[in-house]
């Protein structure tokens, strides 16, 4: 499954409705939530780049069947091609991943898609607590409280946590530096 239908389908997922019910309430007016008009520019903006590099794909695929059926030195050839390809996958990567941030703000800002509950827990477990114990000391050393910047650091303590769990550890020590 590409990046692009990945994430086209966590969109869905994350606000319950298909996407093209989804870009006609922003059409129209009618959408409460304020991430959800930049997530459907950047979902266009990634399906645009994934596109593009479907096309280089392609094009570097013909040029390397030429330079075989030539027998001519491939390299200077490809060259272009494959800078190209190179750097619209990476063009992709880090829109992706932009992407999955502004849905992780969309649950952080707390407005649960149609027909979810939500999953917060009213107690918290000793192993919750011994997380949150690792993440402050973690997080004192970041110049940045930063998800990938928190995630990172609980991994080199040897710690993984899922990106939900991530987030809700995130919020509460977000709270925790306004008070």
């Amino acid at each position: 499954m590409s990046t692009t239908l990945h994430t086209r389908r966590l969109v869905e997922h994350r606000y319950g409705r298909p996407l093209e019910r989804l870009q006609r309430e922003v059409a129209a007016g009618r959408c409460a939530d304020p991430v959800l008009p930049i997530v459907l520019r950047r979902l266009t903006v990634l399906e645009q780049t994934g596109e593009q590099g479907r096309a280089a794909h392609r094009a570097l695929r013909t040029t390397l069947q030429k330079a075989v059926a030539d027998g001519s030195p491939r390299d200077d050839r490809l060259r272009p091609y494959i800078a190209e390809l190179f750097y619209l996958e990476q063009q992709e990567q880090s829109q992706t991943e932009a992407l999955w941030d502004l849905l992780d703000v969309r649950l952080l800002l707390d407005q649960p898609g149609a027909g979810r509950t939500s999953t917060r827990h009213t107690s918290r477990s000793p192993e919750d607590e011994n997380l949150m114990d690792a993440a402050r000391d973690a997080a004192v050393c970041l110049p940045r409280l930063t998800r990938d910047a928190l995630r990172l650091a609980l991994r080199d303590r040897g710690i993984q946590v899922s990106n939900r769990r991530l987030g809700l550890v995130l919020r509460q020590l977000r709270a925790e530096r306004t008070h």
